[in-house]
């Protein structure tokens, strides 16, 4: 079994974005995408991206400069969102949303400092 990894290399006037995919499927869409930008003295991880076999993106995390606040967003095969939540210095802070697979928004939850302060729940 052979591993290839591809990296693409961008340059913008504040430092370089690299590009890291290190597994593929047998039809050579990226299994992941690792997004990093490199400053004068750093290389930091500012989004991670996974895909559905058929090329659907499945995962995606976005990242401030520190990796503690972030978001995440999940999707189901079909392309709708599944999942959204917000993280602020490594706690849920945010709304937390969930959709069902049609796309339907199905919950809510509001969160501060990872402690959850309201839910709403929506039905047809």
């Amino acid at each position: 079994m052979r591993v290839f990894i591809t990296l693409i290399t961008m340059s913008f006037l504040q430092g370089n974005i690299l590009r890291l995919s290190p597994e593929f499927y047998d039809n050579r869409i990226p299994k992941s995408i690792y997004t990093y930008k490199e400053t004068s003295n750093k290389i930091i991880l500012k989004e991670s991206t996974s895909y559905y076999k058929n090329g659907q993106m499945s995962y995606k995390v976005e990242y401030d400069s520190n990796g503690l606040n972030s978001r995440k967003t999940w999707w189901y095969n079909n392309g709708n969102k599944s999942k959204l939540v917000t993280f602020k210095d490594g706690k849920i802070d945010g709304i937390w949303t969930t959709w069902k697979y049609d796309g339907e928004k199905e919950l809510e939850r509001f969160y501060k400092n990872g402690l959850m302060l309201k839910e709403r729940l929506y039905n047809k």
